[in-house]
This record gives C-alpha cells, structure tokens and sequence, in this order.
C-alpha cells in the first residue's frame, strides 16, 4: 500500500525592485519590496492553517523575508540552507535582462538551450540542480512530515528536479512566479520512494490584489 510520507511546500520569494524593472538578480541580496512584502502577506495568510513542522529558506534576504512573514502564523525557527542561494549570474548580475539579450545574443542562446552551459563567471543550471542536492538530502532526512521551503526561481526548479529525478532541460522549463506556491508529495510503499507534484505555482492568494 502507498503511503504519504512527507510534505513538501516550496515558495518563491516576493517581489524585488530587480523583479519590476526585470534586471538579473542571481545572487544581488536585494530586500522584497513594498509589492513583496504584501504578497508575503496574502500567502501567509493564504497559509496560516497549513500543517508545518518546520521551515527551512534560502540565505538570501528577499527568501529570509518571505519565509518570515508567513512564520508569523506558526512560530516556528526558520533554518537557512546555504545551498538553496539562487544561480549565480556572474557578469549578468544587475544587467536588465533586456540588454543582456541584445548584447550578448549568442551566449544567451547558449544558456537557454544548454542546461550545462554556464552564464561567463556564473553557474549552470546543472551545476545549481547538483549543488542544491545535498541540502534537499539534508532537510528529508530529518523527522519532519510537513515542510515549508522559500527559495528562488531556479533554485526551486532544481528541488522539483531532483525530487522528481527529471533531468535539468526538463526541470528548468517550470514556471515559477513570485510567492508561487507549489506541494509536492513523497509518497513510499515497500518498494520505493517518489515524489508527487500535487500543485506547482498557485498564485490564487494574489487575485484582486491591487
């Protein structure tokens, strides 16, 4: 017989200025804005009766915030894990995603096409789905059944990637908006463990937001 054996919520973080004027963030430790901080709110509040044991977040301080407003309902200590920081952008980071298109079309081709290939100074998306691994593996062996998550966008692709055992060019091709909520299942019999994607990217908390 199938058991559920682990749930998971994964979050992206609100809203930066980098987010609105569509620069490239990457590791920048932009705060959320005023926009952020209330869709914070609406998924906490969207969240406030959820089944929670623990928290865990993204170094960075635009996850950190997310994770701490919806913490205003439970209370509960929120666990940073170094390894869930978004992809490095090396030099993109900062640049209007615009401009970055235009100027170096060939090399951005490349990284939208090649999971492996590495923006110049920066990561892969490989390299973010390895490199997250550990941390995922580190957080499901602890005796939590329902865990909340607040990472990024690629950083959050590359959790559904490796829950899923898909591979990167697949992985990297989910959409993830700001404070999209995602639950994902990991289910277990006598034979194995595999994860279900319950629901990925909800924003209904957002509807009618001004």
């Amino acid at each position: 017989m199938d058991h559920l054996k682990k749930t998971i919520l994964l979050v992206r973080h609100g809203t930066t200025a980098f987010n609105e004027t569509d620069h490239l963030q990457g590791l920048i430790d932009n705060p959320l804005n005023p926009k952020g901080h209330a869709e914070a709110a609406r998924l906490a509040e969207r969240l406030k009766g959820a089944a929670i044991e623990a928290i865990f977040s993204s170094p960075l301080q635009r996850a950190v915030q997310t994770a701490t407003i919806i913490n205003g309902f439970h209370d509960l200590p929120i666990t940073l894990v170094p390894e869930f920081s978004e992809i490095n952008l090396g030099e993109w980071e900062g640049l209007p995603y615009g401009r970055v298109r235009a100027q170096f079309p060939e090399i951005h081709r490349r990284w939208i096409s090649d999971p492996d290939f590495p923006i110049p100074g920066g990561e892969s998306f490989s390299a973010v789905c390895a490199r997250t691994r550990p941390g995922l593996e580190r957080i499901l062996q602890n005796g939590y059944a329902h865990i909340l998550i607040t990472g990024h966008a690629s950083v959050n692709r590359a959790i559904l990637g490796n829950l899923l055992q898909i591979e990167p060019d697949v992985a990297r091709h989910f959409k993830t908006g700001n404070t999209g909520l995602s639950r994902l299942l990991l289910m277990e019999n006598i034979d194995r463990q595999w994860a279900v994607v319950d629901f990925w990217n909800s924003t209904s908390h957002l509807e009618n937001a001004s």
